[in-house]
């Protein structure tokens, strides 16, 4: 099982890669911020609520950096909320999108330089590997260590294949809706 540090920077990639496509696809812009939305909202919940507070505990002089990014986290919720609110097609949108995405990289960039850097010194490589399965089942629901959930496929593994059966919305779809119209389908 990857360590808490190599899940935080996955996701980070993850994340960003769906924002950058959301800026250049018009064709599904608003289900790319939707799955990007899905994705953003638990991980940033779980840095809040376990990771922030052990980087506090090990380094207390990280404290201003901890607040500051729980700070820039409601930032680009509330403007991702409002994407989310929102059409393709509302004025500011794509300047919406622009800001999310210079926030985030500005936010990622201070994190893994500043804040994950604690964790890879000051933790173990047990305890960093126990944090990174709570971490992975708080922020994706799969079994840790299986990449898969209880249900079988993974939610990106689901949308792949209803992509290749060109299911429609199936970007707005939950893994649920998404299992049942590829055995639809």
């Amino acid at each position: 099982m990857p360590d808490i540090v190599e899940i935080i920077k996955e996701q980070h990639r993850q994340v960003d890669d769906l924002l950058s496509r959301a800026e250049k696809d018009d064709s599904d812009r608003a289900g790319l911020v939707r799955e990007a939305a899905r994705m953003l909202l638990p991980h940033s919940a779980a840095e809040e609520d376990f990771v922030y507070p052990a980087i506090r505990k090990k380094a207390a002089e990280s404290g201003e950096e901890v607040r500051d990014g729980v700070v820039e986290h409601h930032q680009i919720e509330e403007m991702l909320t409002n994407l989310l609110d929102g059409s393709p097609d509302d004025p500011g949108y794509d300047g919406t999108l622009a800001a999310i995405i210079g926030e985030l990289r500005h936010h990622v960039r201070e994190e893994e330089e500043d804040l994950l850097p604690i964790l890879t010194e000051r933790l173990s490589d047990a305890d960093r590997e126990a944090m990174g399965r709570r971490f992975a089942e708080a922020t994706t629901g799969e079994l840790p260590g299986s990449g898969r959930s209880a249900g079988g496929d993974t939610r990106r593994e689901l949308y792949e294949r209803a992509k290749e059966q060109d299911i429609p919305g199936r970007s707005r779809m939950t893994k649920e809706e998404l299992a049942q119209a590829v055995s639809e389908g």
